[in-house]
């Protein structure tokens, strides 16, 4: 009989969690997918890659989504066993709710197992491939921003561009036209350059260049006695492009292994962020269980808003938490292990208080 019940109670809460994961999901990714349109409107992202990168950030997001739908999972499936009373017929058979845990503690740990896994090691990898490629998708777009068959000024009008056109995967300009003023303070003169394609490339110190391939370069006051004519295979120009962004290396893509090897408090933080996505999903389990004692004659959902109200309050509180390590606040000794202490010892309150309202109850009777 208590196999049947172990495979009853884990059904009710898979169905909740993959709904609630599911609902979770789609709200991620409608807000990614608003924000990626609007920077393909402004001409900062290619449309091509938008459902690449939304697939890769919602990939990612799901690794930190699983252990709160989980939560609300079995806060949802035993508050309606409650409603049902069902959880009264349970508690009338010498079923409480120690033995409740058994089968949702063995499907937490399950889940946990496969969070270190992803936490660890495919969700940096996966955060890694979706920075590479925004930063890809950046760079083509800042090329293909300055559009073909029109003229562009840049620097505020110390540089004008033309490209008649873009090449078919949009990343080369072709039969390019530059127009660069002169500056009689620092002793330049006007230069024109032509050429039969371009690209752009960044060098060792981060600068960001389009290089001109097959022209020639015009240098001086037409008539002038200085005036010069040069040709070229490639000649670099820094031009600082619209939707230009700086590379910025994210500290989610750094890999597991070398934050292991590392003393920096970012990294150790890092570390102990990632380790919290397992060690939340059996805090979270723990809690729930409490939280989804509810009155029959409530509704089926009274008790999820309390529940959802202390879930946010305890990501929070880890994500608040965070900060305070990586600015010295709280020694990395300490860091982020103290907060799962309390919605634990928040459970064992909760789970004393009604052990002692049933013993009062068995008493009575």
């Amino acid at each position: 009989m208590l196999r049947i019940l172990d495979r009853y109670l884990l059904w009710e809460v898979l169905r909740g969690w993959l709904a609630i994961t599911l609902i979770l999901w789609l709200i991620l990714a409608s807000n990614r997918l608003v924000r990626y349109l609007a920077q393909a409107a402004a001409g900062e992202l290619p449309g091509d890659v938008i459902f690449i990168l939304l697939s890769v950030k919602t990939a990612w997001f799901l690794v930190y989504v699983m252990p709160f739908s989980l939560a609300l999972g079995v806060v949802m499936a035993l508050g309606r066993m409650y409603r049902d009373n069902e959880m009264t017929v349970l508690s009338a058979c010498a079923v409480g709710p120690w033995r409740i845990y058994k089968p949702l503690l063995g499907m937490g740990f399950v889940i946990a197992l496969l969070l270190v896994w992803m936490a660890l090691y495919i969700s940096p990898g996966i955060a890694a491939y979706g920075a590479r490629l925004e930063k890809q998708a950046q760079e083509e777009a800042d090329v293909s921003v300055l559009g073909a068959g029109r003229f562009n000024e840049i620097r505020g009008g110390e540089l004008t561009f033309y490209a008649e056109r873009l090449s078919e995967d949009r990343k080369n300009m072709q039969n390019l036209f530059v127009y660069v003023q002169g500056d009689t303070r620092r002793g330049t003169a006007p230069q024109v350059m032509v050429a039969e394609s371009a690209y752009r490339m960044m060098d060792e110190t981060g600068e960001e260049f389009i290089v001109f391939v097959d022209g020639h370069r015009y240098e001086g006051q037409p008539g002038g006695a200085e005036y010069r004519i040069m040709q070229f295979e490639r000649q670099g120009v820094r031009i600082e492009l619209p939707g230009k962004t700086e590379a910025v290396a994210k500290l989610e893509a750094v890999p597991t292994t070398q934050l292991l090897s590392s003393n920096e408090r970012r990294d150790i933080v890092e570390l102990q962020w990632r380790l919290s996505v397992p060690v939340s999903v059996m805090v979270l389990v723990l809690l729930s269980v409490p939280l989804s004692r509810i009155s029959p004659r409530k509704g089926r959902f009274s008790g999820l808003a309390i529940a959802f109200l202390v879930f946010v309050v305890y990501y929070n509180l880890l994500g608040t938490a965070k900060v305070w390590v990586e600015q010295g606040i709280i020694p990395t000794s300490i860091g982020l292990w103290w907060v799962h202490l309390l919605p634990a010892s928040l459970a064992f309150v909760l789970l004393a208080n009604i052990n002692k309202l049933a013993h009062r109850v068995r008493r009575r009777s």
